[in-house]
């Protein structure tokens, strides 16, 4: 297993990651946080390091390849430092892209066999799309969030409640983008009896809303939806939001 450390300083602690990720098998190497010098080692590695310093401002390139990366290689990124450079890196790295938080002070040994458990989850099946059903009573918005997400997941769409209770007698998607606000029956509702049927009880809901919707959708967060999109957030935020909920659910089971 490789394990590959971006940092900018060096002393006790940076050595003793290594030391302790060597003597637990890793073969280590260590990057400064430039593009350049890190970019070729991100492929070439089972697990990722990012240790937070000053640098954090100058390098949003580094921290965007980084995001890319994560999502496009589905390598588990483990960010090191105190929480109010967490947030700073978090403004470009969305939270759910990364596998694990370490806030300073931390135990090494604690790190290490976290890292041992991350760089042994088996990667998924190259070329199995995921399977995303979209639930929304607009068409054009419908279409629209097809074209965005369509050549990425293999996406199903309906225009009601009804018909996606319909769709989940004989299906099972990874994910179900909801609209919140529908006529005969609401996404809550929807929801509601989804949360009432052992099939899909725990079948991973998100809703989509328009702004004003935002308060009514934090209302039924006892039914633990994994959260909401806004409607108006364009293709950018929407494929983040998407992407960052297989990332993350993939890293869920090692937390």
């Amino acid at each position: 297993m490789k394990a590959l450390i971006i940092h900018d300083s060096s002393g006790f602690m940076i050595e003793s990651i290594e030391e302790n990720l060597e003597k637990a098998g890793f073969e280590t190497a260590l990057v400064p946080p430039k593009l350049e010098k890190a970019g070729p080692e991100l492929f070439d590695t089972d697990i990722i390091f990012l240790y937070l310093g000053e640098y954090i401002d100058d390098s949003r390139e580094l921290l965007e390849k980084l995001r890319d990366i994560t999502a496009e290689e589905e390598k588990p990124l483990c960010v090191i430092g105190y929480e109010g450079d967490m947030l700073r890196v978090e403004e470009v790295i969305p939270p759910n892209y990364i596998a694990y938080r370490f806030i300073r002070p931390f135990d090494v040994k604690a790190l290490v066999q976290k890292a041992e458990r991350l760089a042994s989850v088996p990667p998924s099946p190259k070329g199995q799309k995921r399977r995303v059903l979209l639930v929304d009573d607009d068409t054009t918005y419908l279409k629209t969030v097809l074209r965005f997400l369509g050549e990425m997941y293999e996406v199903t769409a309906v225009r009601s409640g009804e018909h996606a209770l319909k769709y989940l007698r004989s299906n099972t998607p990874e994910l179900i983008l909801l609209d919140y606000d529908m006529p005969v029956m609401s996404g809550a509702q929807t929801l509601e009896k989804m949360r009432q049927d052992k099939r899909t009880a725990d079948i991973p809901v998100v809703f989509l809303t328009g702004v004003s919707d935002r308060a009514s959708v934090i209302n039924v967060m006892h039914m633990r939806p994994e959260g909401y999109v806004l409607k108006n957030s364009g293709r950018d935020e929407l494929l983040l939001q998407v992407k960052g909920f297989f990332i993350a659910s993939k890293w869920k089971k090692v937390r």
